[in-house]
Order: C-alpha cells, then sequence, then structure tokens
C-alpha cells in the first residue's frame, strides 16, 4: 500500500469531512479537542494557520482515491488550562516551546500499526521546529487503556491524573525531545 504523510489543505475538505464522519462514538468520546462532526472539519479546513496548529493526514492512496486513515494536531505552545495543570508537576519546562498532540485513527484501521508513523512524523517536525517537549493535548482518558499503552510504548511519561470533565480520569503525559 501507498501511504503519505502531509498537512492538511483547504482543497480537503470533502475528504476530511469524510473522514470525520466515519468516526465511531467510541472514537470521539476519546477524542477531546474538538469535534469530530462535519461542520467541525469544515470550519477547520478554513482556519488553516500553521504557526499555531499543524494538522496532518496519514493518507491510504493505494487505490483511484486517497483515503485518510490518520489526523494528528500539533498545536504549538501550551494553551492556558493545560499549563495551569502542568505547573502543578515538579518539571522544568518551557510552554511556549512545548507542543500539544492528539492523533485518531480512522474506524477499521486503529490498532494495526498507523499510530506509531504519524507519531513519528509528528514528533520530528517538532525537533525540526525546535521544540522541548509534547504533551497530549487534554491528556488521555485512562479508560481509553489501548492509547495509554501505546504513549508508553512511544517514550511519554505519564505525570499525573486529572478530572475533566466531571466523572472522566485523564492521565497527563509528556514526551521530551
Amino acid at each position: 500500500r501507498l501511504r503519505l504523510i502531509r498537512p492538511l489543505r483547504p482543497r480537503d475538505e470533502a475528504l476530511f469531512a469524510q473522514f470525520l464522519t466515519g468516526l465511531s462514538h467510541d472514537t470521539r468520546r476519546f477524542f477531546a479537542p474538538h469535534g469530530l462532526e462535519w461542520q467541525h472539519g469544515q470550519q477547520l479546513v478554513a482556519e488553516l494557520d500553521p504557526s499555531q496548529t499543524l494538522r496532518l493526514l496519514l493518507l491510504d492512496k493505494s487505490g483511484d482515491e486517497e483515503i485518510v486513515l490518520g489526523y494528528l494536531i500539533l498545536q504549538m505552545g501550551l494553551a492556558p488550562h493545560e499549563q495551569e495543570r502542568f505547573n502543578r508537576y515538579s518539571i522544568e519546562y518551557d510552554p511556549a516551546l512545548c507542543v500539544s498532540l492528539a492523533p485518531v485513527i480512522a474506524e477499521g484501521w486503529q490498532s494495526q500499526g498507523l499510530g506509531a508513523p504519524l507519531l513519528k512524523q509528528g514528533l520530528h517536525l517538532c525537533r525540526e521546529l525546535g521544540r522541548q517537549a509534547v504533551v497530549l493535548m487534554g491528556g488521555v482518558q485512562d479508560a481509553n487503556r489501548r492509547a495509554v499503552h501505546f504513549y508508553l510504548r512511544h517514550g511519554f511519561h505519564r505525570l499525573d491524573s486529572f478530572e475533566w470533565p466531571q466523572g472522566v480520569l485523564n492521565d497527563d503525559m509528556i514526551r521530551w525531545l
């Protein structure tokens, strides 16, 4: 299969919307940086600003059409609510040199080794941009054990847990670059 990782582009609106609408309720429940509906896809494509956020697509180009297999957000810096949480930990870091990361893999393609190359490319870009560390945007839901183990296998360190929204336990994780 021919696979490609590239930035999300304005002309990807329909392709990206198709990917988002194909995600299950469970996948949507574990992914919290933004909504995963068609309308959010349209808005994201219209508001691309690579100086603040890189949005990468993992594509399958084996057939006549491109199919989105994965999506990765790399948000430069930490949002104020993330900084507030990370300031509780006894780590030395510069929030401006961090990146918040959030990946999602298409239904039917999860647990097939696609997250690793997407994450690897994202980490490479973060290093190239002179970033110090990568954190999980909004943490990773503790109930999403597959994801927790994935991040630990790929060099992330668990710092602590927090509850958000109420009743949902999330783990803050960091990976130094």
